[in-house]
């Protein structure tokens, strides 16, 4: 309903007025509506339903009950609460001027006051001319081609550059339009140093942050390794003293006839 509205009260193209529609319905601004309705107070839901995130579709269930109201009230809710002033800037859009030949006509008419329009005619070869031509009878320029369209955008396209010619040597032997083109540059030169400087010293920061920590893991590393090799020494000796012990201790105890018996095996 809000699109038969747009398509009859308001202009612009379909791409346009659907990109209108869809801002128009976009999750930010129902969910704005949940709150200013203060709807939670009528939502039921169970307890693992997160209504926070889902508060759009409880607007579009208020938008399907008003759908079944008679005209004027639809046409009054949607005055109200979507066709409103929060969302004129919507249609504040002004497209950039494409009309080429729009733009030749204004340098025409502003340097002479002579206004400019194209004239086709077909040819004996099947093929269509376009002649760019001023009120006075100049033909300023034409073109040719197969396509009647193509053929009129070329002879504008090229219309547009020779008119527009003398204008551009104007402004390129202009000291202040060279002056503030040479800063333009200098300062894009300069931003991108900054740029490429700054990208350096991050990228500095973070390998001195990776040498940094592969310096530390290899000290720890190195340090567990000393207190392993450490603790081996300690069990190795206190292995050594209890090995010294125990022969001492079997040495006291072996009777003779087992001393001559280990004796006699070691020869």
């Amino acid at each position: 309903m809000v699109a038969q509205v747009l398509y009859r009260y308001f202009s612009g193209e379909g791409t346009r007025l659907q990109h209108v529609l869809g801002n128009l319905f976009r999750n930010e601004r129902l969910e704005r509506l949940f709150d200013e309705w203060k709807l939670r107070q009528f939502v039921r839901a169970g307890e693992k339903f997160d209504i926070t995130a889902h508060r759009h579709i409880f607007v579009y269930a208020i938008f399907g009950y008003v759908t079944t109201l008679d005209e004027d009230i639809r046409n009054w809710f949607i005055g109200k609460y979507i066709l409103n002033d929060e969302n004129i800037y919507l249609f504040q859009h002004k497209r950039r001027n494409a009309n080429l030949l729009a733009q030749a006509d204004a340098i025409v008419r502003n340097t002479d006051g002579r206004r400019l329009s194209l004239e086709m005619e077909e040819t004996e070869g099947g093929l269509h001319r376009a002649k760019a031509v001023l009120t006075d009878g100049t033909v300023l320029c034409e073109a040719m081609s197969k396509s009647w369209r193509y053929a009129r955008t070329k002879a504008t396209k090229l219309a547009l550059n020779i008119l527009a010619t003398p204008f551009r040597k104007e402004l390129l032997s202009n000291p202040d339009y060279q002056s503030r083109v040479l800063a333009r540059e200098e300062e894009k030169i300069a931003k991108r140093k900054a740029e490429v400087e700054a990208s350096d010293a991050a990228k500095d920061a973070i390998r001195d942050e990776k040498k940094a920590k592969r310096k530390e893991i290899a000290q720890a590393i190195d340090r567990k390794r000393r207190a392993s090799q450490a603790a081996a020494k300690i069990r190795k000796a206190e292995n050594a003293v209890r090995t010294a012990a125990k022969a001492a201790k079997e040495a006291r105890t072996m009777s003779a006839k087992k001393r001559r018996y280990l004796e006699d095996k070691k020869k």
